[in-house]
């Protein structure tokens, strides 16, 4: 595989067997994200279809492809520059006809897709809430780690119509917000199936939480 140019706002990287590029001014590929990966990768099967929502520069539907045969992943970014990035490395690594790039936000979603368009829903979400923290004065980080735009019941409400009745949920989260996300799940009829606590840095105490949700009895 040719090496693929790079601008002087990109940097180059490998993830898995690919080339995987990420902008300087956004926010970069952490563990959390790869985390979200391994914790979805052992359900999947050959016919699951992914969207992933806030895909940033397209880490988890690369992960997906390079340890799974899934065929149909959708990686879904509402920042331009961001989206246009993800795009580039789904094009350098000659994965077009897997993964798909849109540039849209994540709640106009419902005019695009009918309810239950996808088997597994993902997202590595902004996790500072709306209205607090400080935001970054570069505006692809800030969109990536404040609730900018929309927030964890937007994401919830999306993400349950998107899997409809069968379809499995899996998220990443701050440990602080769990209460917030049980409360959500419930509103949007989804029951949690999994939880896993984990740390952003070796050596700490867990702060972050995975989990799968899913319908009221969807999977028995």
């Amino acid at each position: 595989m040719t090496r693929p140019e790079i601008t002087e706002d990109e940097i180059l990287e490998s993830l898995g067997p690919f080339f995987f590029i990420q902008r300087k001014a956004g926010h970069r590929l952490t563990g959390d994200t790869l985390a979200l990966a391994e914790f979805v990768i052992p359900i999947l099967t050959d016919t699951d279809t992914i969207i992933d929502l806030g895909t940033g520069t397209g880490a988890i539907p690369l992960l997906l492809a390079s340890k799974t045969k899934v065929k149909k992943i959708t990686g879904i970014e509402i920042d331009t520059d961001t989206a246009g990035t993800a795009k580039k490395n789904v094009s350098v690594n000659g994965l077009e006809k897997r993964i798909e790039i849109l540039n849209i936000d994540y709640r106009e979603l419902k005019s695009i897709f009918p309810e239950g368009a996808f088997s597994i829903v993902v997202s590595n979400p902004p996790y500072t809430r709306a209205g607090t923290g400080r935001i970054s004065p570069k505006k692809e980080r800030a969109g990536a780690r404040a609730e900018l735009f929309g927030g964890l019941s937007d994401l919830v409400d999306i993400s349950a119509y998107l899997a409809g009745k069968e379809g499995r949920i899996f998220y990443v989260f701050p440990k602080a917000r769990l209460s917030e996300m049980r409360e959500e799940l419930v509103k949007a009829g989804l029951d949690a199936r999994r939880l896993e606590f984990i740390t952003a840095k070796p050596g700490r105490e867990p702060d972050l939480f995975l989990i799968e949700a899913a319908r009221f009895g969807g999977l028995g």
